[in-house]
């Protein structure tokens, strides 16, 4: 695991409830700790290694301002702490914890196991700890009015290495995929755009992934993950695979991967099953349907673990 510090494209949440100013990082304290024998901290953005993922035993302090809450003109009977998790990828959310401020607030919040297990595992995941409102009030100028506005927010992203988030992934219904010429049930489809050594930069698309919308929509509302999981290490297995094979001309004549590169990322990935040069890979990459290397990133996906666990 390791700490990053992102840089967020997104422009700032602009609140215009500057009745309630003072409110503003009531939750600014809130400390996670990732793992048991981990030390809590108050970053916010973390690198979750795939054999990190089963030691992930998450839990949450809120630090509330207590002062800052007992300044504000807002009584603690008509606020509550949310916390969720969600995964951006399957678009679910999970409520973890909902505490009204005008009792006993857990000092600790754990994210347990089975809301991990509903969010694919936990390596890509974001997690939000907010001041709301408990109820609705009448509505006046420069305050919080419906159920459930923020007045805080402090969020956690815990994300898998690059190499996920190098494709940008869209889901496509019958239509789409019959306008582009192929059959309406099609289940994935790669276009690899380049770059896939070169240095990755948010300005170079190497590849988009199609989905049909209706698996999409399903690994989304998976309730338990018995269907989402094995499916989702599938995907990234044959995905991988495809982007390889794809972008073959791009690095055929390369003597070593570029440092930071896509394939630098898939070269040390499979470098974690079984000991893999370039011209190793070129090699697997070459072979009628690629078994040796799906069998690797398979490996890589854990994928029988994962249909074996679900």
């Amino acid at each position: 695991m390791s700490v990053v510090n992102w840089r967020k494209s997104a422009s700032r949440d602009i609140r215009p409830f500057f009745g309630v100013a003072t409110l503003e990082n009531a939750v600014g304290g809130a400390q996670v700790r990732l793992f048991e024998e981990a030390p809590f901290t108050e970053a916010t953005a973390f690198i979750v290694e795939e054999q990190e993922v089963v030691k992930l035993n998450i839990t949450l302090r809120p630090h509330l301002d207590e002062a800052a809450i007992a300044a504000g003109s807002i009584p603690k009977a008509k606020l509550v702490l949310a916390v969720t998790a969600l995964n951006p990828f399957l678009k679910k959310t999970c409520i973890v914890l909902k505490a009204p401020l005008n009792r006993k607030v857990p000092d600790e919040v754990p994210i347990g196991a089975e809301v991990l297990e509903q969010l694919g595992g936990g390596s890509n995941m974001t997690i939000e700890v907010a001041l709301c409102l408990a109820k609705e009030l009448p509505k006046t100028p420069g305050s919080p009015f419906l159920l459930g506005h923020w007045l805080s927010k402090k969020t956690f992203d815990l994300r898998p290495p690059k190499l996920s988030e190098d494709f940008d992934i869209e889901p496509m219904d019958d239509d789409g995929w019959k306008a582009r010429g192929l059959p309406p049930k099609t289940l994935y489809f790669v276009d690899y755009f380049g770059f896939i050594n070169e240095p990755a930069s948010k300005d170079k698309q190497m590849a988009k992934v199609r989905i049909h919308s209706d698996v999409h929509k399903k690994l989304s509302l998976e309730a338990n993950a018995k269907v989402a999981k094995p499916m989702m290490a599938f995907l990234a297995a044959e995905i991988a695979s495809l982007i390889l094979a794809s972008s073959l001309s791009d690095w055929e004549q390369a003597e070593e991967a570029t440092a930071k590169s896509p394939l630098a990322a898939f070269l040390k990935r499979i470098n974690r099953i079984q000991p893999c040069t370039l011209s190793d890979l070129k090699a697997l990459v070459k072979e009628a349907g690629m078994p040796k290397l799906k069998a690797i990133l398979h490996a890589d996906q854990q994928s029988v673990r994962s249909i074996a666990e679900g």
